[in-house]
């Protein structure tokens, strides 16, 4: 993105949370601004230049604001909270330049959770970040990308899989339980140790998940040290899209939310890959709204060619429908330029 553009866009960043957050906060208010940081490698995910006018806008309108996300399901940088917050502050998020600390909301290595009930299709206790609940005012800032299990991702996606502890991403993700590849496995017994359920036994000098005991927490996963915990990525596309706009639901219950969309940098894959990706569409802009469904509806009809050429075998309007049929957002949208 030239830096005249993004100079542009960080100048119009606050009038649409001023046109968003009318009236500002009272007392101090608590807001967490969800942001997602890059996977190690990856460079188009939105710059923390955006977090920083953010918090500096938050601060003026009376709110005490946090950065937070979550740790990752699979193995990775961002897969625990130490490496994770190094990341972080390599990409630009620490308290220095932001303004305001960064926060991993799901515990040490993704286990702490809370679990929030959902009138879903699929989800009837969604397992959420434990500090998600907490959160009173929550600002999303969302970068809208191609991804190839929903066919794309911003806002629902931050709130879902973004939201959501390491049992409610492999819940989203996975229709079995974790198992143990012997052939990496170092026989330490952390897993044994620290699964809540008692569901890791030994067979032999073998270490196994005992499934009709295991929870699906998946707390086994962020304590291997060895990469031995492995998980089948197996759920289809339809179900998972469904399962984010249930999740999303769930992490947005009884709270006061803003959203806003990036359409820059906009690239057919998620920004959890560690790569350099070139952009499949021309930057476009800023989106912001008080609707979840509707500010990733307008997104996607702008850029639908690309997004829908980029995984033909994913239809990325699933998310929309199903968010729209269980009540967590409108699709229909009027777009008022600023």
């Amino acid at each position: 993105m030239p830096g005249e553009e993004k100079s542009e866009l960080l100048e119009r960043l606050p009038l649409l949370l001023g046109r968003l957050i009318d009236g500002g906060f009272s007392n101090d208010a608590f807001c967490g601004m969800k942001v997602h940081v890059g996977e190690n490698g990856n460079t188009t995910f939105v710059p923390a230049d955006f977090a920083c006018v953010g918090v500096r806008f938050l601060k003026e309108a009376g709110a005490r604001p946090f950065l937070f996300e979550t740790n990752t399901l699979y193995y990775g940088q961002r897969g625990n909270t130490v490496d994770h917050l190094n990341l972080a502050a390599k990409h630009g998020f620490s308290l220095e330049k932001v303004g305001a600390p960064f926060l991993i909301a799901d515990g040490m290595r993704g286990e702490s959770s809370a679990r929030i009930p959902v009138k879903g299709k699929h989800i009837r206790e969604a397992q959420i970040a434990s500090l998600v609940p907490n959160i009173p005012c929550i600002v999303g800032l969302s970068h809208f990308k191609g991804h190839m299990l929903s066919g794309f991702g911003a806002t629902i996606k931050n709130f879902s899989m973004g939201c959501a502890a390491r049992g409610g991403k492999l819940q989203i993700h996975s229709l079995s339980k974790p198992w143990i590849d012997v052939e990496r496995c170092t026989s330490c017994g952390e897993c044994q140790i620290r699964c809540p359920s008692d569901a890791i036994e030994t067979k032999g000098e073998d270490f196994v998940i005992v499934r009709a005991k295991c929870t699906g927490c998946a707390g086994c996963i962020g304590v291997c040290t060895a990469k031995a915990v492995r998980i089948k990525w197996n759920e289809a596309s339809e179900s998972a899209s469904q399962k984010m706009a249930e999740y999303a639901l769930a992490a947005l219950s009884g709270k006061e939310a803003f959203y806003v969309n990036f359409l820059i940098n906009i690239t057919k894959e998620c920004d959890c890959l560690g790569e350099e990706m070139e952009p499949i569409h021309e930057d476009v802009g800023i989106l912001a709204s008080r609707d979840p469904v509707a500010v990733d509806q307008a997104c996607l009809d702008m850029v639908e060619e690309e997004i829908g050429s980029a995984h033909k075998e994913v239809d990325p309007e699933i998310q929309l429908a199903h968010g729209e049929r269980i009540g967590l957002g409108k699709r229909d949208y009027e777009l008022e330029e600023l």
